[in-house]
C-alpha cells in the first residue's frame, strides 16, 4: 500500500512538472530566452526578471512588447547588458531587475549603494555593490545610440519584494528606483501623465531594430561576462583591495572602519549555460558556413561598415527559425535586413 502510494504521488508530482512546464513555455518570456520554468527559477537573476515581467505582461495587451537580455555594443567593443525592455506607447522602459533581499541604502550620485542583512544576534553585514541608476544609465545611453533621441526612455531599478528601500535618495524625474511589487502602477502612473509618444508601427519598428541585440552566442555571453569581470578586477586593484575582493575604508555611518565586499555589476549578470569547446566550436562553424553561402550568391554589402551581409537564423524569441541578412562584422556591427 505504501509502495502505490509514493508510485501515485511521484506520478502527481511528474505530471505536475509537465504542466507547469508546458504552460511556462507559452509565454513571451520563454519565447524570448528559450529559459525553462526550471531553469529559470533555479536563477535567481533569472527569476527575478522573469517576476518583473509577469507582473508587467498585462501592458502586451495594447501593444507593449518585451526584450530580455539584450546586448548592446559598446564604443570600446565591449557589450552592455539590458535585463528587461518594455516598448510600450508611452515610451521604452529600461528596466535593471535586483533580485535582493534585505535593507537598501544609496543616492542616485553615489558610486555604489549598500545591501544590509541579517547576521544573527542582532547583528547585520554589509554588502556593497555599484550603483543600478549609474549602471542603467549606461544602459540608455547605448540605447540611445540605437534608437535614437526621439523616444522617451524611462530608467527604473526594480529590487524584489524582499527588500527594504531604507534610505535610496533620487533626483532625476526619469529614474524610479520601486520594489517590483510597485512596478506596473509606476508605469501605469509615467503613462497617465504622458501622450501616446510611440505609435504601434514604431513600437513594432524598434521591436524590430532591437530584437537581434538577444540573439547573442554562448561564446558572445561569454565574452560579455569576462569584459566585466575584468572590470571589476582593474577596479579592485585601483582601489587597493585585499586580496578575496575586500576593500578597507569607512562605512557612510562615519568612524568606523570595516571590511566591506565590493560587488559591482558582476551581481546582475547571469552566467551564461556552461557550453563545451565543442558547442563553440560549431557555432564558428556555422558562421563560416553562412559567410560561404552568401558569397556563392548575390553579394549584399551593409550600409554601415561596407563589410559583407550573411543570412543567419533567429534562434529564439517571436522571430525564431526565420532569416535575416546581419552584417558579417557581427557583433562589432549589428545591422540587419529582413529578408
Amino acid at each position: 500500500m505504501y509502495i502505490q502510494i509514493t508510485i501515485l504521488f511521484t506520478l502527481i508530482i511528474i505530471l505536475g512538472s509537465i504542466i507547469i512546464e508546458f504552460l511556462f513555455r507559452q509565454g513571451t518570456y520563454y519565447k524570448m530566452t528559450g529559459n525553462g520554468y526550471f531553469q529559470t527559477i533555479s536563477d535567481i537573476g533569472r527569476y527575478g526578471e522573469y517576476l518583473t515581467y509577469k507582473r508587467l505582461r498585462r501592458f502586451e495587451n495594447d501593444g507593449g512588447k518585451f526584450l530580455f537580455n539584450c546586448y548592446l555594443p559598446k564604443a570600446d567593443g565591449t557589450t552592455t547588458e539590458i535585463d528587461v525592455i518594455l516598448i510600450h506607447s508611452t515610451g521604452i522602459f529600461v528596466i535593471e531587475s535586483k533580485n535582493y533581499s534585505g535593507w537598501i541604502f544609496g543616492s542616485e550620485n553615489g558610486k555604489t549603494w549598500t545591501q544590509t542583512l541579517p547576521n544573527g544576534k542582532g547583528k547585520s553585514r554589509k554588502e556593497r555593490f555599484y550603483n543600478p541608476i549609474m549602471q542603467n544609465k549606461t544602459h540608455i545611453k547605448w540605447l540611445r545610440e540605437i534608437v535614437g533621441n526621439t523616444v522617451p526612455i524611462y530608467s527604473i531599478i526594480a529590487f524584489s519584494e524582499r527588500c527594504t528601500l531604507k534610505d535610496v535618495t533620487v533626483e532625476s524625474t526619469d529614474v524610479k528606483v520601486i520594489n517590483r511589487q510597485n512596478i506596473s502602477s509606476t508605469i501605469k502612473c509615467i503613462g497617465n501623465y504622458t501622450v501616446q509618444a510611440i505609435n504601434q508601427t514604431d513600437i513594432e519598428r524598434i521591436y524590430g531594430i532591437l530584437y537581434p541585440y538577444t540573439q547573442v552566442t554562448a561564446y558572445e555571453k561569454i565574452q560579455h561576462i569576462n569584459n566585466v569581470n575584468a572590470i571589476k578586477y582593474e577596479s579592485t586593484n585601483k582601489n587597493g583591495a585585499e586580496r578575496g575582493g575586500y576593500d578597507s575604508r569607512k562605512t557612510m555611518s562615519g568612524d568606523c572602519m570595516e571590511k566591506e565586499r565590493i560587488s559591482d555589476e558582476i551581481i546582475t549578470e547571469s552566467a551564461p549555460d556552461i557550453v563545451s569547446e565543442t558547442e563553440i566550436g560549431m557555432d564558428v562553424l556555422k558562421e563560416e558556413a553562412e559567410i560561404n553561402v552568401s558569397r556563392q550568391s548575390n553579394r549584399r554589402i551593409c550600409p554601415r561598415c561596407k563589410a559583407e551581409l550573411v543570412i543567419r537564423t533567429a534562434k529564439k524569441g517571436e522571430y525564431a527559425g526565420k532569416q535575416f541578412y546581419g552584417c558579417s562584422q557581427f557583433p562589432k556591427c549589428r545591422y540587419t535586413e529582413h529578408i
